[in-house]
């Protein structure tokens, strides 16, 4: 009898201890909340600064307002740089759902799920070209997982990957006593901690901490021919050698400098990772077709932006063979709507002082781009005013005196700005 009582309380003390260590991830990370699903305790950690570079949709998915917005922001680092504080500025209601790195995989998920807020009016999505491969990133998607977690508590609770990003989030602000934990229960801390190995054919929350997935990635020097996209309505692009009429929207582009380190191996290497070997992908332009479709039948207003890099790096995609593509690309978009191009050899392009590095552009161009964008989308009279007064180096023609030049060849118009190019269907 003694002997079962004893094995009794052992079972009891195994099944208790077995529930504590299942029990511990859950409760850690409902305390440390790093994605702010409830907000967790007042530790003072910057929880923004660390999460949401570790997981972009899973961060903005939890952030969405339970009301939606009036205007969405998709695409890559270069449209995350639009901050939701700029629009709002001028009096836009607006959220950022750009994540760093995003693929069109992922915009296109993320518009499925924005879709569903009826208080949608405007939708800006950032498409660069080189997006438009399907090996680009190895085709991530974070934005499924994001959704799942951010729609059941119980399950974002129980992740190993959300007790990281708490462990994380305490590392960066106690690191002293982070040390002294991890001196003390290095099997738990350690393994809430650990990364997992990367399956790069199916990248999941373990993927997520790695900033820039394809940074490193090794393709072939040497280009096979690569078809351009047909255009489905038949446009007469006048392309072909010196692109026939369009030829004056893209001379030759002449430039002879020292760049910054940086600069200069963006320029080298990411610039041959981006075009050595790109295929352009009808089944990812199916999906902006897709979008474009909705927008027009529910009413929602869409805008294009392709955003600008500096001129090496343009001229680096030329190179590759891809001067045609790059123009067919911006007509093709057109059809669908209005297309914002800061992509061209212009006074914004040619100033590095304008960039953090080949590809990303500083904060004042992000608020001139913000502003252009408000500027033709709104008829608020007090916006448009702020918009105008505050109005510097880029000026996108969105107003008859705002016109430099125009072009067209009766189906697709551009008109040309200050380092800022508008291209439009007709009867669009």
């Amino acid at each position: 009898m003694r002997k079962r009582k004893q094995s009794r309380k052992v079972y009891s003390l195994a099944m208790a201890a077995v529930f504590g260590v299942g029990l511990a991830p859950f409760l850690f990370n409902l305390a440390i909340d790093p994605y702010d699903m409830h907000g967790g305790m007042d530790l003072d950690l910057k929880k923004f600064k660390i999460s949401e570079q570790a997981h972009y949709p899973l961060w903005k998915m939890i952030n969405f307002p339970a009301q939606g917005a009036e205007t969405v922001i998709l695409g890559d680092s270069r449209a995350r740089a639009l901050r939701e504080k700029i629009w709002r500025g001028l009096g836009e209601d607006a959220f950022n759902f750009a994540y760093g790195g995003a693929t069109i995989h992922e915009i296109y998920d993320t518009f499925q799920h924005v879709k569903t807020y009826p208080r949608l009016k405007k939708l800006i999505v950032s498409l660069p070209l080189r997006s438009f491969d399907l090996k680009h990133r190895r085709g991530l998607n974070r934005v499924p997982e994001a959704i799942k977690l951010s729609q059941n508590p119980i399950r974002y609770y129980k992740s190993w990957f959300v007790s990281k990003m708490g462990w994380r989030n305490l590392q960066h602000r106690y690191p002293e006593i982070t040390r002294t934990l991890t001196s003390l229960k290095p099997d738990i801390i350690s393994k809430a901690g650990a990364a997992e190995a990367i399956n790069p054919e199916k990248a999941n929350l373990s993927a997520l901490l790695v900033r820039e997935i394809c940074s490193s990635c090794s393709l072939p020097k040497i280009r096979s021919s690569v078809p351009h996209p047909t255009h489905a309505r038949t446009i007469n692009l006048g392309l072909g050698r010196g692109y026939g009429a369009w030829s004056r929207l893209w001379t030759p582009i002449s430039v002879d400098r020292s760049l910054p380190s940086r600069f200069e191996r963006q320029i080298r290497k990411n610039g041959a990772n981006d075009w050595a070997a790109f295929k352009f992908s009808e089944k990812l332009w199916a999906k902006i077709e897709e979008i474009a479709d909705w927008t027009k039948a529910n009413n929602v207003q869409l805008i294009f932006v392709i955003p600008p890099t500096i001129v090496e790096m343009q001229q680096r995609m030329r190179g590759y063979g891809f001067a045609d593509l790059n123009h067919r690309f911006r007509m093709r978009l057109a059809e669908l709507a209005p297309v914002f191009d800061f992509d061209f050899d212009s006074p914004l392009t040619k100033d590095l002082a304008r960039f953090t590095d080949a590809y990303h552009f500083r904060s004042k161009s992000a608020h001139s781009i913000v502003g252009e964008i408000i500027l033709y989308t709104s008829s608020q009279k007090k916006v448009r005013r702020k918009v105008l007064k505050k109005r510097k180096a880029i000026i996108c023609p969105v107003r008859p005196e705002d016109v430099q030049h125009t072009m067209s060849d009766g189906i697709i118009t551009v008109d040309e700005g200050t380092s800022c190019r508008i291209w439009r269907w007709n009867h669009g």
